[in-house]
């Protein structure tokens, strides 16, 4: 329950909220509110602006678009089968960890990237459709950077830069052993949905992205609580807004006004930002049609999701905060790829 201190400024989570409310504004303004909604998607890229120099800031900008809409299309494109999607969360996951790893990006790391694979990998696949679907993304990704250039020009310039933090000495092939163990787990939890048929099998491996977001496993148990309970309230809050039967303009208004919310939570307690979570991401996947939604069967499905996601998580956590397992699998690897490259 504590609420940590943080030198993140006010006006980044109004930034935040801007870029991912322009992109659904657009689209209830053309009356195509699905095309909003995936843009907001690659307008999650703002959630990388870090301090640093201009223009080491906008490359990372830059690089995380890039890698937001390759890990879209990598799901989008595999979503023909649930085999098939798995192997393109697997690919994404470890590909991303082991960048993020091995470049100590800041949070939120790895965790978009895999959440923006795992949503697109349980979308209905439609080869004609690939090409919309991308491009919006990429649209959403682009205004998010033009506005991160915008602000770090304008609002940010004068910010302090933080102290640079000592570089960790972890081996190469510690990278290496982590993200596949992490990509394992990752595409074994959509294959878990995907196996009892469940409607949304992407908010398992959602759940479980977060978890394992976690720097020990103390703080990953930690998180694992706070984001089931805060899934649970949060689910409370779902409820009453959905009983005021809100029209897309309302709801549209209610995601900005949410993610700004998530944004100066989250750097502070997980646990209460989960409660603004649950609403946030519920009303982006029904803001097609919540006059529509079964809220009591919606919001059971989601609680359901995240406890087994949660556990997913928690279990890769267990393996990769085990030194000895990790040196063992380091061991191994090392052996194998010696022993392969020394017959080419």
């Amino acid at each position: 329950m504590q609420i940590k201190e943080t030198e993140r400024l006010w006006h980044f989570p109004v930034i935040a909220g801007l870029c991912v409310g322009v992109c659904l504004l657009i689209g209830w303004y053309f009356d195509m509110p699905n095309f909003g909604k995936l843009s907001s998607l690659g307008a999650m890229v703002i959630l990388y602006l870090t301090p640093a120099p201009l223009a080491n800031r906008m490359v990372q900008m830059a690089v995380c678009a890039f890698g937001l809409i390759f890990a879209f299309a990598s799901g989008i494109v595999f979503s023909f089968h649930p085999l098939a999607s798995a192997f393109s969360i697997f690919f994404v996951a470890f590909l991303a960890n082991f960048v993020t790893s091995y470049f100590e990006t800041p949070a939120p790391g790895r965790f978009f990237f895999i959440m923006l694979v795992a949503i697109a990998s349980s979308m209905p696949f439609d080869v004609y459709k690939i090409p919309t679907n991308v491009g919006l993304v990429a649209m959403g990704a682009l205004l998010a950077v033009i506005l991160a250039f915008l602000y770090s020009v304008f609002i940010a310039r004068n910010i302090r830069l933080p102290r640079q933090a000592k570089k960790s000495n972890r081996r190469g092939y510690t990278h290496v052993i982590e993200s596949l163990i992490i990509g394992l787990f990752l595409g074994g939890s959509i294959l878990i949905g995907h196996a009892f048929k469940l409607d949304t099998p992407y908010w398992i491996t959602v759940s479980a992205a977060a978890i394992i977001q976690g720097r020990d496993f103390l703080h990953m148990r930690e998180r694992n609580i706070q984001r089931i309970t805060g899934t649970f309230v949060g689910i409370g809050l779902t409820w009453l807004i959905f009983l005021t039967q809100p029209n897309l303009l309302v709801i549209v208004l209610l995601i900005t006004l949410l993610q700004f919310i998530v944004e100066m939570l989250v750097v502070r307690n997980y646990g209460i930002a989960a409660v603004f979570i649950t609403p946030l991401t519920i009303l982006l996947a029904e803001m097609d049609s919540p006059n529509l939604v079964d809220t009591t069967y919606l919001m059971s499905t989601r609680l359901i999701d995240t406890i087994i996601g949660s556990l997913i998580g928690l279990l890769a956590g267990l393996i990769l905060h085990q030194q000895s397992i990790i040196q063992q699998l380091e061991k191994q690897f090392r052996e194998a790829y010696f022993k392969w490259s020394g017959k080419i």
